[in-house]
């Protein structure tokens, strides 16, 4: 499918500021036509909070009503299952597959972050593989659309894990993942430890406060002095969202989210009911 606010963007939500909306939907936008986003601050500045916000207003456009977008939450701090909306959540140690809901979250236990690293990677490339099987279906058009949410980008995306076969594979997917309909949006703390090969295919960043002295030169490289100041002096909750592209940059101060219900544990039938599904990719 082709993104297009136009048709697809939801009502604004009156309990919000206008423009804040507006701005979000706007990098929601961005996002998907160019497939990915990163979200980099350091500790405690609210970097899930602002990505809670961006799902929040992803939930509720037309795209989402109309089952053309999923959306995959890759997490290793336990943070989403007890802080976001009513979304069914699942342990992954010990599943062979996930199943086939719009929304999950997906909890990592893994201890070495090369096994979180690995398992995130298997679950992307069977979409990938599929995704392209799919665009061959429909002669060129995406069915529908796939967001991975991924705490600690820098444990998957890191400088020294773009080499080997997964990291071949994470370099072709973050170079050819809107052309699928899939879209990256990764959320660290510290832009120099991802790697640089990914960073130079980002085009869209919201930066929260951030102080290394390697940060701050990437950033310089990125957008200048201002930038680099700018973004030393943010306060909680702040963020610039930073387009290489462009020579203009928005700072964002993103509320307080407060969940809508509680995420629950994933069981046959959603835990409502008899019954399961699960997604299989069939590698033929």
């Amino acid at each position: 499918m082709d993104y297009d606010s136009n048709e697809y963007l939801g009502d604004v939500n009156m309990e919000l500021n206008k423009e804040f909306v507006v701005k979000l939907n706007d990098i929601i936008e961005k996002m998907i036509q160019q497939g990915q986003l990163m979200v980099i601050a350091t500790k405690q500045h609210g970097k899930t909070n602002a990505v809670m916000w961006l799902l929040r207003l992803i939930s509720e456009l037309k795209i989402h009503e109309q089952q053309q977008i999923t959306t995959l939450i890759f997490d290793t701090v336990l943070n989403w299952r007890y802080k976001f909306d009513e979304t069914p959540y699942i342990d992954y140690e010990g599943i062979r597959t996930l199943p086939l809901v719009q929304d999950l979250i997906v909890d990592f236990a893994h201890v070495d972050t090369n096994m979180t690293r690995d398992a995130i990677g298997q679950i992307v490339m069977n979409d990938f593989r599929l995704k392209r099987r799919l665009k061959e279906k429909h002669k060129g058009k995406n069915a529908y659309l796939n967001l991975y949410v991924i705490e600690e980008i820098q444990n998957v995306l890191g400088t020294y894990s773009m080499n080997g076969f997964e990291g071949r594979f994470w370099l072709k997917m973050v170079s050819e993942c809107a052309n699928y309909g899939q879209i990256i949006l990764g959320i660290g703390q510290r832009l120099a430890d991802i790697s640089t090969k990914v960073i130079e295919r980002t085009r869209y960043f919201l930066f929260g406060a951030t102080s290394g002295d390697n940060d701050l030169a990437k950033i310089k490289r990125m957008g200048g002095n201002q930038l680099k100041d700018m973004v030393k002096n943010l306060k909680k909750g702040e963020f610039i969202f930073f387009d290489k592209e462009s020579n203009f940059a928005t700072i964002i101060g993103f509320p307080k989210f407060v969940a809508k219900g509680i995420p629950y544990r994933y069981a046959n039938g959603n835990g409502k009911g008899e019954g399961y599904i699960k997604r299989v990719f069939l590698g033929r």
